[in-house]
């Protein structure tokens, strides 16, 4: 084929690049001219398969409509060489395989959020009626993370449950297959549920199962491990009977992680919560932590976004370096953690998704104590020859009384006493760490103290907020009584 940005397809679609590649064909991004649309455009060559099994996969996604499995559109067939083409809703986002490649690996918490997610997609395929299917190639890279949401892609090895009996050539991905894939045995949703049981795994570890995994107890607990490892039993009658079961599992577990959250985060992981955060002065590490505060969010499994709210231009460089692109959303995924960088007011975006977000005004202090939110985080710099600097700011007017102050990378071998802001506002101290994506426990324990103060009833936090939240919204009705005409 010809360069992909060069060539228009069925007279309608303008490629635009490659952004998937299979066992059986390619996958493009391309744009329908007339109606301004992408769309995901499979392209099989007629050598690689007939058409029969083709249309087979396009029929399969027609039968089905829900949210996380793409939308067929049509099919197509080019006359002179000899390519077939399937019209597929797009979906934004990164697979899987990318994000856990960023991350390293999973907490337990995202681990069992997503999989909740995948086993509610493969119930959809086990239950189609009136012909059920089996998916039989699960595997990281079929997965897509769509902004917190897992979305079901590529379906050329799907079959109908009473087609599997007569499959003469079988098909998966290696570590992710079941072991009856490369055998005679018959295959049934039992199938899948290994498959599923290898994606948990993946998730959890950052790395393929294998013939013999091992289960590392700083990553796998003793429940996950009895989960995964009744998923992946070489013989099919060992493992769950159906997902429906291994998703009962999964939603027990979920239930106890939120109930070992506090305040706000004992409810759902969609729980609405905006975190404002500042720096005392330049260098104080505002940015290093408020990404620290959203990737610990994040590990809570709940769906989180950093924004940047000063002119640093850091996303950008961040993105840069890491060749992340943006989303419609004009978000980006860097080190796993969706971010928006600032593009000023003359650029408008539609609202993203994300119901818990983390602001950064960098140091721009008066417009954070302009800002409304569930929580307040002043950065100040640990460094004793600084506190001053500290201490000038929360005592300025307009300081919001009772925000959270943190003393970055503090040392106690420099300073045994506490600064003296201790006395008068909730103060912490964060000790050093290198990377704002992967913090120590003690990091971890910082960033939970604080949420608390922000999110439990008796501290306070919740009536501060709804005051300025109150004042905020009076200012903004003109011939109000704080001041309007």
């Amino acid at each position: 084929m010809e360069r992909a940005e060069d060539k228009v397809l069925f007279g309608k679609y303008q490629l635009c690049r490659e952004i998937g590649r299979g066992r059986s064909g390619r996958v493009y991004l391309a744009r329908h001219l007339e109606l301004e649309e992408y769309r995901a455009i499979k392209l099989v060559h007629k050598s690689t398969m007939d058409y029969q099994q083709f249309k087979r996969e396009a029929l399969i996604l027609k039968s089905i409509r829900h949210p996380g499995i793409p939308i067929v559109y049509d099919i197509e067939e080019t006359p002179g060489d000899g390519w077939f083409g399937i019209i597929e809703e797009f979906l934004e986002g990164s697979s899987l395989y990318a994000l856990v490649s960023d991350m390293g690996h999973l907490s337990k918490a995202m681990t069992v959020s997503y999989g909740i997610q995948i086993c509610h997609l493969v119930i959809i395929l086990h239950s189609a009626r009136p012909n059920p299917i089996l998916y039989l190639d699960l595997q990281p890279k079929n997965l897509l993370v769509c902004r917190d949401t897992i979305k079901l892609v590529d379906f050329d090895h799907a079959v109908y449950v009473d087609e599997a009996k007569e499959l003469v050539k079988r098909y998966g991905t290696v570590g992710f297959a079941a072991p009856e894939q490369y055998t005679g045995r018959l295959l049934d949703e039992r199938t899948d549920i290994y498959a599923i049981g290898a994606v948990l795994y993946y998730m959890l570890t950052g790395s393929f199962p294998g013939e013999h995994p091992l289960y590392p107890r700083a990553l796998v607990d003793r429940d996950m491990g009895r989960i995964i490892k009744a998923c992946l039993h070489p013989q099919p009658e060992r493992r769950y009977a159906s997902v429906d079961r291994l998703c009962q599992e999964l939603d027990r577990i979920q239930k106890e992680i939120h109930g070992q959250r506090q305040g706000l985060f004992s409810g759902s992981r969609t729980s609405s919560l905006v975190i404002a955060v500042a720096g005392t002065s330049h260098g104080a590490g505002a940015t290093h932590v408020a990404m620290g505060l959203a990737a610990h969010l994040q590990r809570q499994g709940l769906a989180v976004i950093y924004e940047e709210h000063n002119d640093s231009g850091g996303v950008r460089q961040f993105a840069g370096c890491t060749g992340a692109e943006a989303d419609s959303y004009g978000t980006l995924r860097i080190a796993g953690l969706p971010m928006l960088p600032a593009y000023g007011k003359a650029v408008q975006l539609k609202p993203h998704p994300y119901p818990v977000v983390v602001k950064d005004f960098g140091t721009d202090q008066k417009t954070f104590t302009e800002e409304p939110a569930d929580g307040f985080l002043l950065v100040a710099t640990g460094k004793p020859w600084q506190w001053e600097t500290a201490g000038t700011v929360i005592r300025s007017p307009g300081f919001l009384p009772g925000t959270v102050i943190l003393y970055n990378q503090f040392c106690k071998q420099l300073s045994p006493r506490l600064p003296s802001p201790a006395k008068e506002t909730p103060v912490f101290l964060m000790p050093h760490f290198t990377s704002p994506f992967q913090s120590t426990r003690q990091v971890q324990k910082v960033y939970d103290r604080m949420l608390a103060v922000w999110t439990e009833p008796e501290t306070g936090g919740s009536i501060r907020v709804w005051l300025k939240k109150a004042v905020s919204y009076l200012k903004s009705i003109p011939g109000n009584l704080t001041g309007g005409p």
